[in-house]
């Protein structure tokens, strides 16, 4: 807010008016500036999971909440809990900022999951792309948002991640079913 559109333009080596022109104000600037790096990161470490993909689902699974805990704690310039308290207060910034990113990560997230399904661990008739949404929102529940709004410490989010990557590729069931009694 404070940052004046000719300092951006002079640094960007461009005039005001070509600013305004692509961007419309420095709003629109923000919201490309911030779509970008957030595509960039979010590109880098998911699709890197995607290129190398484990033997087994469970440590894909364990995998991509590595690199969501990578791009939290990583050296960027990204500044995310701005990203993230503007999302929460304007539902318009989160569709047009937040929500194509997102998309990206489901997709990177199914691809793996039917890999995995051609591979036999993974039931054919699970839908993957409801499974990539339950499982990208939660990674970044437990890597970003349980961390800065509930205090989980380091520990618990390990614990997290090893239970969640055991749930998500096994289950909680146990390997028998058995009826269930009647009572008097």
């Amino acid at each position: 807010a404070a940052a004046a559109t000719k300092e951006i333009a002079r640094r960007a080596d461009c005039s005001e008016a070509m600013l305004f022109h692509y961007f419309g104000d420095k709003r629109g600037i923000f919201e490309q500036v911030a779509a970008r790096q957030i595509a960039q990161l979010v590109g880098e470490a998911e699709e890197q999971v995607l290129a190398a993909l484990p033997t087994h689902f469970e440590d894909f699974v364990r995998q991509l909440f590595l690199a969501r805990l990578r791009i939290d704690n990583g050296d960027n310039d990204v500044p995310g809990w701005d990203i993230s308290s503007r999302a929460l207060s304007d539902p318009d910034f989160s569709q047009r900022v937040l929500q194509p990113n997102h998309a990206r990560r489901r997709a990177v997230i199914a691809e793996g999951i039917r890999h995995y399904q051609a591979a036999g661990q993974i039931k054919t008739e699970v839908d993957a792309d409801l499974v990539a949404e339950m499982l990208a929102n939660f990674v970044i529940f437990t890597t970003s948002l349980g961390p800065r709004w509930f205090g989980t410490g380091e520990s618990e989010i390990q614990a997290q991640i090893d239970l969640g990557s055991k749930i998500f590729a096994n289950g909680m069931s146990t390997s028998t079913r058995t009826q269930p009694t009647k009572q008097a």
